[in-house]
């Protein structure tokens, strides 16, 4: 964690020192019985405060640990496949658009399972959605509109299928209609969840100050008074008092070691969260430059104008020549991740070079031949360098979320009985307080 988890030392002492005035100053007249008990008093109120917001703080942060790993996190990972199945659906339709006439039944198949998927996650998004959440808007807007975008597709099919040329400026509007309106509105969910992650984040992993001024202040009237007692009775420590201070020091280390620990493990769930956004975006934005590779062959527009969508969607994948892009975004969050990053680099490397070869074949008059290697399965072809692609983008997101996963279950393993076990002990040092004192009055009988 970036902070301490200490209070500042002059509010801690400042606490303490206040507490020790409110213990010594009593009214004169009062005889010892008196003082003792209003001592106790003072002691046990205090522990008694410092264990309901014990409470409460635990419970806040078990809670937003608990959240970001199961709700938020959910429709998270449900915008991320939303985003990922749509462009994907897309890209598939243009590809087998490109192949003329019929479409393969493996790609038409893989459209229409993209397409189910698309609406599954609309479903399940809608449903983890808490009453009143703004999210439900982008929600509505994808369900709406992917409905209209796959009226518009298979009326390019259809046209398509007779020969017709209509079918390319159906085709071109359902895609527009992707890229301009289903698309950001996914993103707008996306980005909303993140910040919620993040919220949640900050809320599980804050420094409990108030908990630890107050238990601060409450050990130090137990040791203040216990010194103070013992040098105008000479006789040994008060038990009582012992056992409250060693369970305030409990209670106190309790608090002090869950949250650096349940914060490392945050801080780490948290950096795994971003590499995985990081490689969400990079695979979107190779299905974006896939679409646009077939978009162009069915314009047979070529030329390099035509192909600078695709240019863009790879450089921002892999940077323009220096530090930058997703893939080097991903590397600065986990340094780990280095070797499943390369691999992702040489693959996009070996699509990208397949693709200029497609570019070559088009503006050479070969646009057989770059169709073939669009849509084949020829190994050297772009569709199996973009299958290659795809899939080790898709393992290295899979092992992103997991460790993911992982770790924000240990932060929230991390935080178990943060809401009762501390408490707990404050409150015992609250019957020792009194069992303490209370001995000390009882001699006075």
């Amino acid at each position: 964690m970036s902070a301490s988890v200490l209070p500042p030392s002059g509010a801690a002492l400042n606490t303490v020192e206040l507490l020790r005035r409110v213990v010594r100053t009593f009214p004169a007249g009062l005889t010892t019985p008196e003082r003792l008990r209003r001592v106790a008093a003072v002691l046990v109120v205090g522990c008694v405060v410092t264990a309901v917001v014990s409470v409460l703080a635990g419970a806040a942060r078990a809670n937003a640990v608990r959240d970001s790993g199961t709700r938020i996190a959910a429709l998270s990972a449900d915008a991320a496949e939303l985003y990922q199945s749509l462009a994907d659906a897309d890209a598939t339709a243009t590809r087998g658009y490109v192949s003329g006439g019929l479409e393969p039944t493996a790609v038409r198949a893989h459209y229409d399972e993209d397409i189910a998927r698309a609406a599954d996650r609309v479903v399940h998004a809608a449903n983890g959605l808490p009453g009143g959440d703004p999210a439900a808007a982008q929600v509505s807007t994808i369900a709406s509109q992917l409905q209209t975008y796959t009226g518009l597709m298979e009326t390019a099919r259809a046209y398509n299928r007779e020969g017709r040329p209509l079918g390319q400026a159906y085709l071109s509007n359902a895609s527009r209609l992707m890229s301009t309106s289903i698309l950001p509105a996914v993103e707008q969910l996306r980005q909303g969840q993140k910040a919620a992650l993040a919220t949640a984040y900050q809320r599980g992993g804050t420094v409990p100050f108030a908990v630890l001024l107050l238990g601060i202040a409450v050990l130090g009237g137990v040791i203040d008074h216990a010194v103070l007692e013992q040098r105008r009775t000479n006789k040994i420590l008060n038990t009582g008092l012992l056992a409250a201070g060693l369970a305030l020091v409990a209670a106190l280390l309790w608090w002090v070691v869950a949250v650096i620990v349940a914060g490392n493990h945050l801080d780490a769930a948290r950096r795994h969260s971003d590499v995985a956004i990081a490689l969400d975006d990079s695979r979107t934005a190779v299905l974006l430059a896939r679409s646009n590779e077939s978009l162009v062959l069915v314009a047979r527009s070529g030329g390099e104008s035509s192909d600078q969508s695709f240019t863009t969607q790879m450089h921002r994948v892999a940077g323009w020549g220096g530090d930058d892009g997703l893939l080097a975004d991903a590397v600065h969050s986990v340094p780990a991740s280095a070797p499943e990053i390369q691999s992702i680099r040489t693959a996009l490397e070996k699509w990208w070079a397949a693709h200029r070869h497609v570019r070559e074949l088009d503006d050479g008059g070969q646009y057989l031949q770059a169709v073939a290697s669009v849509t084949g399965t020829d190994p050297t072809s772009s569709n199996a360098a973009f299958e290659h692609l795809d899939a080790v983008v898709h393992k290295a997101i899979v092992a992103e979320r997991g460790t993911f996963t992982v770790e924000d279950s240990r932060a929230g393993s991390a935080l178990t009985g943060l809401t009762v076990g501390p408490a707990v002990l404050t409150s015992l040092a609250a019957a020792a307080v009194i069992i303490g004192i209370g001995r000390r009055v009882g001699e006075y009988r």
